[in-house]
């Protein structure tokens, strides 16, 4: 079996992308809430079950940037030297596209269906607009909105059945399984299904 290591929030997503790929899952992989990239000696026995049974051990966090102490170089250079201190077999895929500094939300950016992609443009008018209000002394007068609150804007923008819309209610549903919001055979997403497909059991 395949374990595949993910940060939370992207779990729903990655085993809505799973059956994208491969069909019906027929305990081939199983996704593991790993809670951030910090807490992998939390999951020392599950890594280590997988591989004394014969499985791989897949890890797929966030880049992350510069500013919040990551950066693509900084956090594989990061996790690879926990993986090898933890004495963990596991290979590395790191959001938005194994190469780049980002996070899942930049991943998200980068697939939502063209239609809609106006919506983005008009979320960074907003930030925009945000950023240039200052107060006397010159420094920013309004928190910018979080990355996350402009996917959350995406999805609440497009209009919705009542029944998606109850779906939606919290912010939990994001219908990553619905091409109206999300294109899940872009070529954005090309490193992490290249990645997938040679290493999930057939």
């Amino acid at each position: 079996m395949t374990r595949i290591f993910v940060e939370g929030r992207d779990k729903v997503f990655m085993e809505v992308y799973l059956a994208h790929l491969f069909g019906r899952n027929e305990g081939r992989w199983e996704v593991v809430s790993a809670g951030g990239y910090t807490k992998l000696p939390l999951l020392d026995l599950q890594f280590k079950e997988n591989s004394e049974a014969g499985g791989m051990n897949l890890v797929v966090f966030d880049a992350d940037f510069e500013e919040n102490g990551g950066g693509f170089v900084a956090r594989k250079s990061y996790l690879q030297a926990r993986l090898a201190e933890l004495a963990l077999e596991a290979d590395l895929f790191l959001f938005p596209n194994d190469k780049a500094d980002g996070d899942f939300e930049t991943l998200l950016e980068n697939i939502v269906n063209k239609e809609h992609e106006c919506l983005l443009r008009c979320f960074e008018q907003y930030e925009r607009c945000v950023a240039g209000h200052c107060d006397a002394a010159g420094k920013p007068k309004y928190l910018l909105p979080t990355r996350k609150a402009k996917i959350y804007a995406y999805v609440e923008s497009i209009k919705k059945s009542r029944r998606e819309a109850e779906r939606f209610k919290g912010g939990k549903e994001f219908f990553f399984d619905d091409s109206r919001y999300w294109d899940l055979n872009s070529s954005y997403l090309f490193p992490l299904r290249s990645f997938l497909e040679t290493r999930v059991v057939g």
